[in-house]
C-alpha cells in the first residue's frame, strides 16, 4: 500500500492504529462541519444525508459512508423564519475505513441510556 503522508507519522503508529484514526476523524467532521444547518423539511435531510456521505467518501481510506438525519420537521411552510437547525443528536452516522490490512466500522449516533451523542468503533477487522 502506497501511503504519501505515512512518513509524518510516527513509526510506532501502526495500520490497525491509522485506520482507528482516519475514521475518528471522519466522525469528527461530520460534527464540526455540519451541525447548525438549516433543515425545513424530509428533502433538505436526505440531499443533506447523501452531500454528508459524499463528503465522508471524498477523504483519503474512507470506503463506505451511511447517514440518517432523525426527522422532526413540523413546520409551516408559508412561515419563513420557521426551520430547524442540525443537531449532533440528529445524526446517525456509520463510516468505515480500510488501512492496510485493518477495515475499521465506526459509528456516531445518539445513545439515549448515556445521554450522550457517542462515536464509537463498533468493531475492527483484519483482512
Amino acid at each position: 500500500m502506497s501511503d504519501r503522508a505515512a512518513n509524518y507519522f510516527s513509526t510506532k503508529v501502526t495500520e490497525r492504529d491509522r485506520a482507528v484514526f482516519e475514521a475518528g476523524l471522519a466522525l469528527g467532521m461530520v460534527v464540526h462541519q455540519f451541525t447548525g444547518i438549516p433543515l425545513k423539511s424530509n428533502e433538505d435531510a436526505e440531499l443533506l444525508e447523501r452531500l454528508i456521505e459524499r463528503s465522508i467518501l471524498s477523504q483519503p481510506y474512507r470506503t463506505k459512508a451511511k447517514v440518517a438525519i432523525k426527522r422532526r420537521f413540523d413546520h409551516k411552510p408559508e412561515d419563513p423564519y420557521d426551520y430547524s437547525t442540525l443537531k449532533t443528536s440528529d445524526l446517525d452516522v456509520l463510516v468505515e475505513v480500510k488501512y492496510g490490512r485493518f477495515v475499521v466500522r465506526a459509528r456516531l449516533r445518539r445513545v439515549e441510556e448515556l445521554d450522550f451523542n457517542l462515536a464509537y468503533i463498533e468493531d475492527i477487522e483484519e483482512v
